[in-house]
């Protein structure tokens, strides 16, 4: 096929069609290196004219030819660099979205304030409080997103198996063994562990909701619930309320919690391919592909709301990161069918998952 071709393939997610091309490990390679300076730049190293059509025909121009000129125009971030980058992502306290909702900051300001509020006083105060929270919250969350995951490439660019990539392209961030991988740093599902706790802590404490039974255990406590706060805030609050709590009653139900938790965990580390099929089934939809994804998993089994601090975690990261590479082995790819109910088709990916648990 031609690059014109193989990349109709591409943006429709049909990877499994480019795979079964003679030519398709230099088409990912091509992909890699396709943005407008990059690909300038190969052209003029290996004198062939700037077309992509011409250069994945082109027989004097092999996949060893782009391999090399990636590694050789690749630039690595020195350890001074890296050091430099934790030592200011470990500034960082909280990891709180001050009520923001993720990347939906301006829809939630819009419907919350904007069409809400009438009054200009309180519009106006509404900017210097809670929005400027949700503000702050946002910005610097996604700060130490953005930080901690070029951290975490950087662990995986310095292994010798991976190739990187010059640019950032869409759905490819390193190849493994010529395989291409979309790198994806997450914590373990909120709403999967939820659905999974959910029995156990209704046999135990009377409700399938986690923040209905932290608000019961610390009525039973006698300790202060705030009234101000969205979910995902008051649970972060209670579970801090409850373990600085000396009453055995708050130390038991944190215990419980924490064991629920653990359970979880461990079978979905023994059955991986689940939880892959779950995070690809679970996307958003605005974001969805079925690229080949390489996904990240952090866990801090004592305190799952913490998992936030393992991506700049670096000496655990390093050590788990390469193992995991150590022993991949790219003839035992590991094949991942999952059906995406928006345009109801089942979509094949490789795919790879690694927990780091703290």
């Amino acid at each position: 096929m031609k690059y014109e071709e193989l990349i109709k393939l591409y943006k429709n997610n049909e990877f499994r069609k480019i795979d079964k091309e003679s030519n398709s490990k230099k088409f990912y390679l091509l992909r890699s290196i396709s943005k407008a300076n990059t690909l300038k730049k190969f052209c003029k190293v290996t004198g062939v004219n700037r077309n992509l059509n011409e250069i994945l025909d082109n027989d004097n121009i092999d996949e060893g030819t782009i391999v090399d000129f990636i590694r050789n125009e690749f630039n690595a971030k020195s350890d001074t660099e890296t050091k430099y980058i934790e030592a200011e992502l470990n500034k960082m306290q909280n990891f709180n979205w001050g009520g923001s909702m993720g990347n939906n900051l301006e829809k939630n300001i819009v419907n919350h304030y904007v069409k809400k509020i009438m009054k200009y006083e309180e519009i106006k105060e509404a900017i210097s409080g809670s929005i400027q929270k949700s503000v702050d919250g946002y910005t610097l969350n996604s700060w130490y997103n953005h930080w901690s995951t070029i951290l975490i490439e950087e662990i995986f660019n310095s292994n010798k198996r991976i190739l990187p990539t010059i640019d950032l392209v869409v759905k490819i961030d390193f190849f493994i063994d010529n395989i291409p991988f979309d790198l994806k740093v997450t914590y373990f599902p909120e709403e999967l562990m939820k659905k999974s706790i959910s029995d156990e802590l209704y046999k135990k404490y009377g409700s399938k909701n986690e923040l209905t039974c932290f608000k019961r255990i610390a009525k039973q406590l006698n300790i202060t619930i705030p009234n101000d706060l969205n979910d995902k805030d008051l649970i972060l609050c209670l579970n801090k309320l409850l373990r600085e709590s000396i009453n055995n009653k708050a130390k038991q139900f944190l215990e419980d919690i924490s064991n629920m938790k653990k359970r979880v965990i461990d079978y979905y580390k023994k059955h991986p391919n689940e939880l892959i099929i779950w995070l690809y089934e679970n996307q958003g939809e605005m974001r969805f592909d079925a690229a080949n994804r390489f996904y990240l998993v952090l866990v801090d089994s004592e305190n799952i709301y913490e998992s936030w601090t393992l991506k700049r975690n670096v000496n655990l990261l390093k050590k788990e990161i390469q193992a995991k590479l150590e022993s991949f082995n790219s003839e035992k790819i590991n094949n991942i069918t999952f059906h995406w109910n928006k345009d109801d088709k089942d979509y094949t990916c490789i795919s790879e998952l690694l927990f780091i648990i703290k």
